[in-house]
């Protein structure tokens, strides 16, 4: 007769193997569990969705298996049973997959790391929720665009002083202290996010839900760090601010700022642009979206304020990317059809002002509107008068 631990090895493989199966057949068809339903940066990237399932036989640990006793904890030993069960439905049993994090491998230098929570009914996956560690870096990761306009969301609360992330009802993501898996402020940061896709909640369990996986993501992040031997650990955070309110459009204060106007615009453009939703991070990001529609899920424009300087170093790495870019005492600007940003040195270090166009249609909005707004920003941060000249179009 085999051992306990022979039967428990078997049937780890047995699981593992099934799962494997199942992402064979999604690539002739299905995509695994809506992995990569949406766009690139909004859930766990295709090399580690690759790295979960393909290679889900070497990768997956004991605590992938299901629940076998009241200590057990999952996601890089950080998540405790009653912790990771909380994050969904009571008539639903859970599971991990995951990688443990590291610092790198022989084709990459970054941190690394995976894990998936998979809620199952009557042995079918019915929702899940993808926590990635990973580098911010554009230089080496395409997918680093996508992650600023998705994660830097005007729908986003602060965790709280101390943090450097935001937490949303769509995702979460919170900064490693500096020093830890990044060389400095010449890198991005490395970060630990959470995304997912439907998930089995009514809307006045949002809020609470929303806060139980930002604890979540701060677990992870305090065992990230420990695996990748950083000092120190962060508090978990307590309830978190109210997810801001959309207001109308001020077409003469856009997102709050004097003098910055939309009144050029003719009254259908303006109409278009009904709908503000403001978020501010101190210290990581001031994010306004205007024009949300009734959903409220995406602006068509959007103006941000980097306050991090190795989050703003990101934007600065993105704008090495965009082409010539105009240089002053102070900093330097860069722009294209969708996007003007400028980026400065203030007394708190990198600061980034940007202006996206995400689907407005009107030529050179960002354009025209990134010199008043990166001023005014400047002036809140004390960071002294700023003069935007943006590079000659067509340079």
């Amino acid at each position: 007769m085999s051992s306990p631990d022979e039967l428990r090895r078997q049937e780890h493989i047995r699981l593992a193997t099934e799962a494997a199966r199942e992402g064979r057949r999604s690539r002739r068809g299905r995509r695994v569990w809506d992995l990569l339903r949406t766009r690139p940066g909004q859930l766990i990237s295709v090399g580690v969705a690759g790295a979960l399932i393909g290679g889900l036989l070497t990768a997956w640990q004991t605590t992938g298996l299901p629940w076998s006793d009241e200590k057990q904890t999952v996601c890089w030993g950080t998540l405790p049973k009653k912790d990771a069960e909380a994050l969904f439905r009571d008539d639903l049993s859970v599971r991990a997959e995951e990688i443990r994090p590291s610092d790198g491998n022989d084709s990459s230098s970054d941190a690394q790391g995976a894990c998936r929570l998979l809620a199952v009914d009557d042995g079918r996956p019915v929702a899940h929720i993808d926590f990635r560690l990973h580098q911010l870096d554009p230089r080496y990761d395409p997918q680093t665009t996508g992650w600023l306009a998705d994660f830097l969301t005007p729908l986003a609360v602060p965790f709280g002083k101390g943090f450097v992330g935001l937490a949303s009802e769509n995702r979460t993501w919170l900064a490693l202290p500096g020093g830890c898996a990044d060389g400095g402020l010449s890198d991005g940061p490395a970060v630990v996010d959470a995304s997912w896709g439907r998930l089995p909640m009514s809307s006045r369990d949002k809020p609470r839900w929303r806060d139980a996986v930002a604890r979540a993501t701060v677990r992870l992040a305090n065992g990230a760090m420990r695996a990748l031997h950083c000092d120190g650990t962060l508090p978990l955070p307590g309830k978190l601010p109210a997810t801001p309110r959309q207001k109308d459009t001020e077409p003469r204060r856009l997102c709050g700022v004097g003098g910055l106007t939309l009144t050029p615009l003719s009254k259908d453009e303006r109409y278009q642009l009904d709908g503000t939703l403001l978020a501010h991070s101190p210290g990581t990001a001031r994010v306004c979206g205007v024009g949300l529609g009734v959903a409220a899920t995406r602006a068509r424009l959007r103006l941000v304020t980097v306050e991090d300087p190795r989050l703003a170093q990101v934007v600065s790495d993105l704008a090495s990317t965009m082409g010539r870019r105009e240089y002053d005492k102070r900093g330097s600007a860069s722009d294209r059809s969708d996007l003007a940003l400028y980026e400065a040195s203030c007394q708190t270090g990198l600061v980034a002002f940007l202006v996206q166009d995400e689907g407005t249609r009107m030529d050179g909005l960002p354009r025209r509107l990134l010199p008043r707004y990166a001023a005014a920003e400047a002036e809140r941060l004390g960071c002294g008068s700023l003069k935007v000249k943006l590079p000659r179009q067509g340079s």
